[in-house]
């Protein structure tokens, strides 16, 4: 069952820590190296988390982890969402990168908010999500992505972003779509800019 507490407290954080990182990248204050200095360091705290109470860290997990990621890799959504950051900042030049970062921050926050309040149809893609929260977090994502790339741009990678995100697993394995949005979203871009 969906602990729609934690779910909000979360995507309230994504939203607020995936902001300010945009922006930090936005302003050349973080860079791929910085992003990758993160997910290593994240890394370590997650392995060490597993058998050992780290006391801030244990606080953070404490407060937004679920208990399923708690066994198997502990702080799994912030690792895997600078792991996509880092794939966006590493391929794709940097206005993409930033389209496609703010598209998983605004996007993929602001869907499970509205989905789980005003959801009344379920997606065809999942048992889990609404029609009402993924249009949501597509009209979002597409406005706030139109701050860094054209509006055609930003319509087309939100569009598959928000399609990719309603997708929660293939073949019984779950779908990391803080990896897959900003890599479907920039890829977009890439082909549209490729085309016209």
């Amino acid at each position: 069952m969906v602990n729609m507490k934690l779910e909000t407290k979360r995507n309230l954080l994504h939203l607020l820590v995936g902001v300010a990182f945009v922006t930090l990248f936005h302003f050349n204050v973080i860079d791929v190296w910085i992003l990758l200095g993160i997910v290593l360091a994240g890394s370590v705290i997650s392995i060490l988390s597993r058998k050992r109470r780290v006391l801030l860290i244990r606080w953070f997990l404490d407060r937004f982890e679920r208990e399923e990621d708690m066994a198997s890799i502990p702080g799994r959504g912030s690792l895997f969402f600078f792991i996509g950051f880092l794939v966006a900042a590493s391929v794709f030049q940097k206005d993409v990168a930033l389209a496609s970062m703010i598209i998983v921050v605004v996007g993929d926050s602001v869907s499970p908010l509205v989905g789980a309040r005003a959801g009344r149809i379920r997606h065809p893609l999942s048992n889990k999500k609404f029609i009402e929260g993924n249009i949501a977090g597509f009209i979002a994502a597409f406005l706030a992505a139109m701050l860094f790339v054209s509006p055609l741009e930003a319509f087309v990678a939100s569009l598959f972003a928000m399609t990719a995100e309603a997708v929660d697993s293939v073949r019984g394995r779950r779908i990391e779509d803080n990896i897959t949005i900003p890599l479907i979203s920039g890829l977009a871009i890439t082909v549209i800019r490729t085309i016209f």
